[in-house]
């Protein structure tokens, strides 16, 4: 089993320790939550896999309540917790299973629904089980032919001891580690933030990238972003 690493030292459990839920998603990054608006309020799908307690689910449900918000949770005891912080919230399917599973079933769940404009978080964490970022990026970029696809605890390129990151043993959650299982006839623009300020009450400086391809691209970074946000074309 791949044990979770990270710039931050965990200790090693064996059991996955539950956490707070929070009434604000994304981490509470002010950055990130506006980059987060900009792409959710034209979109037709929110789906997420790794939904823990379901903070960031409820938030994105609650929020923009035009959007059906699909969730997976591996673990039991945080997918249980998970039903209870978003059991009101009409707009929210969540399903106690593996992403790679997840996925998969994708198709003949929600069908057409697919093919809108789709906001991906990418969240899903070992704690016992495969860590399946490859299978999850490999899976969108065959399967969608447009996506914005926001991946948490990714690590910032010259900003490794600002920003919290993920490794499992030697495997960075990384543009290197995922970039030979995107689907190679596509252009890719890959986000990244450029400041260094903690805005989150409950929160360290987490590391994400959003990958953003087809017609869902970014035409241009909106005033509110410029200087917070920087784009790598690949």
């Amino acid at each position: 089993m791949k044990k979770l690493l990270s710039h931050f030292i965990f200790p090693k459990k064996k059991e996955r320790q539950i956490s707070t839920f929070f009434n604000v998603g994304f981490h509470g990054d002010k950055y990130l939550l506006e980059l987060a608006r900009l792409l959710l309020k034209d979109a037709d799908l929110f789906i997420e896999t790794g939904t823990n307690v379901g903070s960031t689910l409820a938030y994105v449900a609650r929020t923009y309540p035009h959007l059906r918000c699909i969730s997976c949770e591996p673990d039991l005891a945080a997918f249980v917790e998970a039903i209870k912080n978003t059991n009101k919230l009409p707009n929210v399917f969540l399903f106690n299973e593996p992403s790679q599973q997840f996925m998969v079933h994708l198709d003949s769940r929600f069908g057409p629904l697919l093919n809108g404009r789709v906001v991906f978080w990418l969240d899903a964490h070992g704690y016992g089980f495969e860590w399946p970022l490859r299978e999850e990026v490999a899976f969108i970029t065959s399967h969608f032919d447009s996506a914005n696809i926001l991946i948490d605890d990714f690590l910032m390129p010259g900003m490794e001891k600002s920003f919290k990151y993920a490794r499992y043993e030697d495997q960075v959650c990384s543009y290197e580690y995922i970039r030979d299982v995107m689907h190679r006839n596509r252009q890719y623009d890959v986000y990244y933030p450029a400041y260094t300020e903690r805005t989150s009450s409950h929160h360290p400086l987490c590391g994400r990238g959003l990958i953003s391809y087809g017609s869902q691209k970014l035409d241009e970074i909106p005033l509110s972003l410029q200087g917070k946000i920087r784009v790598e074309k690949k």
